[in-house]
C-alpha cells in the first residue's frame, strides 16, 4: 500500500524524469478506478457462485424469498447511509424496527377484531402508525444529540435499549398476530413475481437517490461530513438538519418494522435482534466509509442484495446460519480496507498529477523551487 514517504519519493523521481529499480511504482489510475466498483463485482460473484451451487437458487420462491429479505434490510440501511455520510452513527435501528413493527402490529390486531371485511383501511393506519413511531424516535435521538450535545454512539445505544423496553411492554413480550387479511396480502402479494414491499423499498431508494443528488438536503448532508464547522459558518441549522436525518432514519426503521410483521403476519419485541448489525454492514459494503463525507444510495442497494443474497444461499446449501455473520463481518472488514487502500491510492494519484506539472515550471532559470508536498488527510 501507497504511504507518504512512497509519494514522496515518486515527487522526487517524477523531477529527476528516472526510476531507479526497486523504486514503487506509479499508483494505477485503472486501478483506483475499479476499486470503486468492489462491492459489484463481489454481488456478480455471489450470483454466479449460488446459481452452480446452491440448487434451486433461481427459482421463483428463491427469488421471491431473496427481494423481501432484501425490502426490509434496505429500508434500515437507507436510512444508517444518511447518518454515516454525515458523520453521524444510530444504533437504535433494530429496536425501533421492532417498536414500529409491534406498535402497528398492536393497533391492526386490535381493530380488526372489532371490524368486517379486508379492512384496508386499518392496515393503511397500522403503516402510518409504526412509520409515525419511527419518526417520533428518531427525532428524539436527534434531538438529545444536538441540544443536550452528546455523543450520537452514547445517545442511540442508550435509546437501543429504551425502544426495546418500550416493545416489550406494548406485547408483553409475546408475539402480536391476527393481523387483518389485507395485511398479509400487502406483505405476501406480487406483481409479475415482484413482491409489493420489495417495491416499497426500491421506490424509496429511487427518492432518496434523487434527493441526495439533487437537493440541498443531500448537499448539506455530504458537506456535513466532510466538514461540519464550515457548514455552519456557511448559515446552515445543524440542529435541525441533525433532526430531520434521524428522524428520517427512524421513519424507514418504524416502516421497515411493519413490513416485517405484515409480511409474517406477527410481530415481536426480539425481531430486529441482528438487524443493527446488518444494516451498518449493508451501508458500509455498499462502499460508504463510517468517517462520512461519501457514500452513494445505490451503493446500500448493492450491499442489501449482497446479505440477503448470502442468507438465501446458506439455507439453500443447507449451511448454517451462523457462518452467515461470520462472512458478513468479514465482508465488512475487507469493505473497510478497500476503502482505505482506494483513499490512499487517490491521494498518491493526485499528488504525483500536480507534481508532473512541476519541473516544466522549475526548468526555467530564476524559478523557485517546488513548494514542500503534506500529506492528504484522506
Amino acid at each position: 500500500m501507497f504511504n507518504f514517504r512512497d509519494t514522496q519519493l515518486l515527487n522526487r523521481q517524477s523531477r529527476q524524469g528516472d526510476r531507479p529499480p526497486g523504486s514503487p511504482r506509479r499508483p494505477s489510475k485503472a486501478l483506483a478506478f475499479g476499486l470503486q466498483f468492489t462491492n459489484l463485482g463481489v454481488l456478480i460473484a455471489l450470483l454466479i457462485f449460488f446459481i452452480i451451487v446452491a440448487p434451486g437458487f433461481t427459482s421463483t420462491i428463491s427469488i421471491t424469498n431473496i427481494l423481501n429479505a432484501t425490502a426490509v434490510v434496505l429500508l434500515l440501511a437507507l436510512g444508517e447511509t444518511f447518518i454515516l455520510i454525515a458523520a453521524g452513527i444510530d444504533l437504535s435501528v433494530g429496536s425501533m424496527l421492532s417498536l414500529g413493527g409491534v406498535a402497528a402490529a398492536s393497533y391492526m390486531s386490535g381493530a380488526y377484531a372489532h371490524a368486517h371485511g379486508g379492512a384496508w383501511n386499518i392496515t393503511v393506519i397500522g403503516i402510518l402508525i409504526g412509520s409515525g413511531v419511527g419518526l417520533v424516535g428518531g427525532v428524539f435521538n436527534g434531538a438529545a444529540i444536538t441540544y443536550l450535545k452528546l455523543n450520537p454512539l452514547i445517545v442511540t445505544l442508550g435509546t437501543y435499549g429504551v425502544f426495546l423496553g418500550l416493545a416489550d411492554l406494548i406485547s408483553n413480550g409475546l408475539p402480536i398476530e391476527n393481523l387483518p387479511p389485507s395485511s398479509f396480502t400487502l406483505g405476501n402479494g406480487t406483481i409479475f413475481d415482484i413482491p409489493y414491499i420489495a417495491l416499497i423499498a426500491l421506490g424509496f431508494a429511487i427518492v432518496l437517490s434523487l434527493v441526495m443528488k439533487h437537493t440541498r438536503f443531500g448537499t448539506w448532508t455530504y458537506a456535513i461530513g466532510a466538514n461540519r464547522e464550515s457548514v455552519r459558518r456557511a448559515g446552515v441549522s445543524l440542529s435541525r438538519h441533525s433532526m430531520l436525518l434521524y428522524g428520517l432514519c427512524g421513519m424507514l426503521a418504524g416502516l421497515a418494522g411493519v413490513l416485517n410483521a405484515i409480511h409474517f403476519s406477527s410481530a415481536e419485541s426480539s425481531a430486529g435482534a441482528n438487524d443493527l448489525l446488518v444494516a451498518i454492514a449493508a451501508v458500509v459494503i455498499g462502499g460508504t466509509p463510517i468517517t462520512g463525507g461519501e457514500g452513494k444510495i445505490w451503493g446500500t442497494v448493492i450491499g442489501a442484495l449482497i446479505y440477503t443474497l448470502l442468507e438465501n444461499g446458506f439455507v439453500l446449501m443447507n449451511v448454517s446460519a451462523f457462518w452467515q455473520l461470520v462472512v458478513i463481518g468479514f465482508l465488512v472488514m475487507l469493505a473497510v480496507y478497500v476503502d482505505n487502500y482506494q483513499r490512499q491510492l487517490r491521494a498518491a494519484i493526485g499528488v504525483i498529477s500536480r507534481m508532473d506539472v512541476t519541473p516544466s515550471a522549475s526548468a526555467s532559470p530564476g524559478a523557485s523551487p517546488p513548494p514542500p508536498v503534506t500529506p492528504n488527510a484522506g
